[in-house]
């Protein structure tokens, strides 16, 4: 089963971008996994002393999970799972162990991919990806009719920037 990760700004957008490399290739039946990154506080006092928390937390929201389902549930034959991961860190080698840990055999990420940061801590993917030994799948995204209905997507909030 191949594990496709797509970067994911938690809302129907970076679903949109799922779906497209979904179509982009021929997978039997692969595992998507929607990914973002954080970067650490910056000192170790941060770390300790602050008010340090994962953000993911608050970022995932209860319709983006529904969503998530639903394309899942849309694309059954050929979806196993999807999974969110955070990661904390902005270098390419704890990038290259997340890949690792997380058994990713390729990127989605098309050419006309921007980052939209959800927090003051979101680190851009794109400085991730290169150089890594993963493969990155760069089609363009497909300006398509998503499968979802638009009452469902108007209901998954934009994060806050």
């Amino acid at each position: 089963m191949t594990n496709i990760l797509v970067p994911t700004d938690f809302t129907a957008a970076s679903l949109k971008m799922a779906e497209n490399a979904l179509n982009s290739g021929n997978f039997e039946k692969c595992n998507l996994v929607l990914f973002h990154a954080f970067e650490m506080p910056s000192s170790p006092f941060d770390l300790l002393f602050s008010n340090y928390k994962d953000p993911s937390g608050e970022l995932i929201t209860e319709s983006f999970r529904q969503a998530c389902k639903q394309l899942k549930d849309e694309h059954a034959k050929r979806v196993g799972k999807i999974i969110i991961r955070c990661m904390n860190g902005d270098t390419r080698a704890v990038f290259r162990n997340f890949a690792e840990a997380n058994e990713i055999d390729l990127i989605y990420c098309p050419e006309d991919y921007v980052f939209q940061p959800v927090h003051v801590r979101s680190v851009n993917p794109l400085y991730l990806f290169k150089k890594c030994a993963i493969p990155v799948l760069k089609n363009r995204s497909q300006k398509q009719e998503t499968v979802f209905s638009p009452a469902y997507l108007s209901a998954i909030p934009v994060p806050a920037r």
